[in-house]
């Protein structure tokens, strides 16, 4: 299994994964989809050969705000990186690849912590439990006001999911910036090796 940034000839894949799960992490069109990965901090995807297993879009507190979401947490936790969304194939869940892809982002330099939302109205109590096993504790709520959906913001320490201080959950691999629009001198370090979705 390989992590690696996402490219735009792969927006395809992962926009029909991402709207399969849509009703977890609400549907994109091929545009709001491509500006979402032009705009992320970190845009990473997994796949097995050519098969891909889930990926992780995640915006850093200097992006300019993307939703009602986004914008929520980086008024009130800026420290955090927020995952718009993670999607993991039905196949490859429970394997720890959703936790694979929070580590890599807990990784990059100047991540202290990591902030998402969950939905509590309509229930996903599968990613609810997921984000507690990691440590994610509840923050605040907010109705979407974009489709009324609930939501319960959770914000998680970057420092849970890295071995040691400095270290990459992906050591040993080379060092290379992603494709997408990070902040000058930002690193990601991808990795190979395997690993359910929020």
């Amino acid at each position: 299994m390989a992590l690696r940034p996402v490219a735009a000839a792969e927006h395809p894949a992962l926009l029909a994964l991402n709207n399969r799960h849509a009703a977890a992490v609400n549907a994109l069109t091929p545009e709001a989809f491509a500006a979402q990965c032009a705009g992320a901090l970190l845009a990473l995807a997994a796949w097995e050969g050519e098969r891909l297993l889930g990926f992780l879009l995640a915006f850093g507190p200097e992006t300019p705000e993307r939703g009602p979401n986004h914008a929520w947490m980086r008024a009130r936790h800026p420290e955090a990186a927020y995952v718009d969304r993670v999607v993991v194939d039905a196949a490859a869940q429970g394997q720890g690849l959703g936790r694979r892809l929070y580590a890599a982002l807990a990784a990059l330099p100047g991540v202290a912590a990591l902030g998402c939302e969950v939905n509590l109205d309509p229930p996903n109590p599968q990613s609810m439990a997921f984000h507690r096993r990691l440590g994610f504790r509840p923050v605040g709520q907010a109705t979407d006001p974009r489709n009324g959906k609930r939501v319960e913001y959770l914000l998680c320490s970057a420092a849970r999911f890295l071995r040691s201080p400095g270290e990459s959950p992906l050591s040993g691999a080379a060092r290379l910036n992603t494709s997408q629009s990070q902040p000058s001198g930002t690193a990601f370090p991808p990795g190979r090796s395997p690993q359910h979705p929020a």
